[in-house]
């Protein structure tokens, strides 16, 4: 989607989750702010026309009059905040409807493009390897090539690695001298904090997705390439993955292995990289039949 696309309120309006901006919204601030004044002066009138006929010692007139009197203030305080946050909305609408976003506004807008994009890429390569052509090879100079490797993506993606560890915490303790008070609080103090450190350090050592960090991701005919932080390369190659989960509404991509962790990847970008993956352990037929991928093919 352009920023020229953008630029007309329907379309930024549905981006937001609000209403397309047309001049006539204008009516949604200005009808509450007017009739401010308006319901003032009816519930006030009311009022006085209810204590000139009402008489002396008449309960019921007593309370009509203290209901029309609140209503009097609370309900214009009521039209007046309405007013303020509908002119606050539709000058929002206004603004976009113009083009002009907030940082925060043109960082979603971004997001969603490269988002679409991204879905957008894993759907058209797909249906090229669903066509028996490959796609157009990418030149990388970081990475040695293996013999008959070509790459196919360069790209970022999040990376994390599932795996549990060793967790050590070391026990308190304490010699306490004194009433038995005092003792007993001592030594319940010890109990409460062993149990904390050791409930911590089981949390800690529990297999998780681990490692989490932006990587440059290369996806090649024969692996997947990660150059992690400090400039590490690793190398995930399709012979040595045992199971291949692409959730590609979810931009996830999740491969097993015999003799390493579980390695997940996440971005706009990694719906494209679970298609070559799936096609490169799984072969041709996967690409139309496989669960992962069958959104893909509602998009084409």
């Amino acid at each position: 989607m352009s920023t020229d696309q953008l630029g007309s309120g329907g379309v930024v309006a549905e981006q937001f989750g609000g209403r397309p901006y047309r001049k006539r919204s204008h009516l949604r601030w200005i009808v509450p702010l007017v009739s401010a004044p308006v319901t003032f002066v009816g519930f006030g009138w009311s009022q006085y026309l209810v204590s000139l006929s009402a008489a002396e010692g008449d309960l019921q007139s007593l309370l009509l009059q203290l209901a029309l009197l609140a209503a009097a203030f609370l309900v214009p305080v009521a039209a007046v905040i309405v007013a303020i946050v509908q002119a606050v909305v539709v000058h929002g609408h206004a603004r976009r409807a113009k083009g002009r976003f907030t940082a925060t506004e043109r960082a979603t807008i971004d997001a969603r493009e490269a988002s679409d994009r991204g879905r957008r890429a894993a759907v058209d390569l797909r249906a090229l390897l669903l066509a028996r052509q490959l796609p157009a090879e990418i030149r990388v100079w970081d990475v040695v090539p293996g013999l008959g490797e070509v790459f196919f993506l360069d790209t970022r993606a999040d990376y994390f690695r599932y795996y549990g560890r060793d967790v050590s915490y070391t026990r308190t303790s304490g010699f306490y001298v004194g009433r038995p008070a005092f003792v007993a609080a001592g030594l319940f103090a010890n109990a409460v904090s062993n149990t904390v450190n050791a409930s911590v350090a089981h949390a800690q050592a529990q297999a998780q997705w681990r490692d989490r960090q932006q990587a440059r991701l290369l996806v090649s005919n024969q692996r997947l390439v990660c150059q992690v932080s400090g400039g590490r390369w690793l190398s995930f190659h399709y012979s040595a993955m045992t199971a291949v989960y692409p959730e590609v509404d979810s931009w996830t991509l999740v491969t097993q292995f015999d003799s390493a962790e579980p390695l997940m990847l996440r971005g706009v970008d990694v719906p494209a990289a679970a298609v070559l993956t799936v096609r490169m352990t799984h072969g041709e037929d996967a690409l139309g039949r496989h669960p992962g991928l069958a959104s893909l093919e509602g998009d084409d």
